[in-house]
């Protein structure tokens, strides 16, 4: 069981900010009966924060809490809570980008000196766009909870606004200034969001379209052929008898319409030959690389999610015979579901690798991988009406499948790895018999 009581927040806007959250926390520190030497410590600590908040993060608040821990236990923590008021994107005047990696960022100044002074420094946020939050946490040793302590906070809490009034209207002012920047970034984040998911329902779109168009037109191409053998059979008896004559004339002009309408099937199903050839007009000869490039800077979720895309691929471009638009479609379906199961900060791993018969994209999260159930579904015929397990990924296999191509899907044996997805193709298409480059 944990009892906060909360202090004061103080605004961190302007360089003269600093010097006033040092002077709050030496009173508030000094009045509980700390000893000279944690005073100078902690306002020196809150001084330090306070600054990285303006330097690295344009501001923020510094919140000032007591803490109780424990039923049984008594003991008195102080607890310091630096908030950024927006994204951590530099360091200093030489902008170095901050680390979304907690152990390098915990490395640099000035948390090893932190650690020093508190008992626990934990990191919140300060991933992509989350702001950061210090956490910095240390017991006041002879100092239990009680209902004195209570008391005396409530006398510590007037003489720390004793000298505020004067900055009252200012720091009100900061405040709005404040809300009304969380309000624009709310509203750029709302903005961003709504195109995202544009995006999404788009692809999401554009996926299922096209994979029932496809189906549509193989169910047709094998209703067709299997209707032309029967009519071919049909029309060509009719012509033998035609051809031996000795009918009726009523026999006979049967057999004519019998051979006409033969010929007008054939006929359709040459035309649902002609619409299968439609689409094979699209495939060009594509470069690979290029569009898996294309695909990392269409997938907003990467970037939404602060993830590194680890990409390496060789100098010469990777052809294949592809839909360009199609294929790219797919590529940023995939893209983007290896940056959703992955942590925020985390990386991906890309690949393009060719040998002399096929080319491949390998894509690596660092999710908790499939599960055999998920598996099991990927291996399955696409159903339409499914609305659990991966069906952008059966689609997508789909797509592959146009491209006379496979997509594998299995778990990463490797430590700090997950699900991985291989996209093969052929460097040479076959078609009727023929190898087309």
């Amino acid at each position: 069981m944990k009892e906060h009581y909360h202090i004061l927040s103080l605004v961190v806007q302007k360089d003269s900010d600093i010097p006033m959250v040092r002077g709050k926390v030496k009173l508030l520190t000094r009045s509980i009966g700390c000893s000279r030497e944690r005073v100078a410590c902690f306002a020196t600590a809150a001084s330090e924060l306070a600054r990285m908040l303006l330097t690295c993060c344009h501001g923020g608040k510094a919140k000032l809490v007591f803490q109780r821990s424990g039923e049984v236990n008594t003991e008195t923590s102080l607890e310091l809570i630096f908030s950024a008021g927006g994204d951590c994107r530099t360091v200093g005047p030489e902008q170095k980008v901050l680390s979304a990696q907690r152990d390098e960022l915990l490395a640099t100044p000035p948390f090893p000196a932190l650690q020093r002074v508190f008992d626990t420094v934990e990191l919140h946020g300060g991933v992509g766009t989350t702001p950061l939050a210090i956490q910095c946490r240390s017991t006041l040793v002879g100092l239990p909870w009680s209902e004195e302590l209570l008391f005396r906070i409530k006398a510590i809490r007037k003489e720390l606004f004793a000298d505020t009034e004067e900055s009252y209207m200012e720091n009100l002012r900061a405040k709005h200034d404040e809300v009304v920047q969380l309000l624009k970034e709310k509203t750029e984040q709302n903005r961003l969001l709504d195109l995202s998911n544009n995006e999404l329902l788009q692809l999401s779109n554009d996926l299922e379209v096209m994979a029932q168009e496809r189906t549509i037109i193989e169910m047709s191409l094998k209703i067709a052929d299997q209707v032309r053998n029967p009519a071919a059979v049909i029309g060509g008896l009719a012509k033998q008898l035609l051809k031996k004559g000795q009918l009726p004339d009523k026999v006979s002009v049967k057999l004519v319409q019998i051979v006409e309408q033969a010929e007008h099937i054939d006929q359709i199903v040459y035309r649902f030959h002609a619409m299968a050839d439609e689409r094979r007009d699209l495939f060009a000869q594509q470069d690979l690389i290029g569009l898996v490039r294309e695909g990392l800077q269409a997938c907003p979720t990467i970037g939404n999610r602060a993830i590194t895309a680890d990409f390496k691929a060789g100098e010469q471009p990777v052809l294949i015979h592809a839909n360009r638009r199609v294929l790219k479609i797919a590529l940023v379906h995939i893209l983007r579901h290896a940056a959703s199961v992955t942590p925020s900060g985390g990386r991906l791993l890309i690949r393009v690798d060719s040998d002399q018969e096929n080319a491949t994209v390998t894509v690596i999260d660092q999710g908790a991988g499939f599960s055999e159930t998920i598996l099991d579904q990927l291996h399955q015929p696409v159903d339409y009406t499914a609305r659990n397990g991966h069906p952008g990924l059966s689609l997508v296999r789909q797509i592959l499948t146009e491209h006379q191509g496979e997509l594998e899907v299995e778990n990463s044996t490797e430590p700090g790895q997950g699900g991985r997805l291989v996209l093969r193709f052929p460097l040479f298409w076959r078609e009727q018999g023929k190898s087309l480059r």
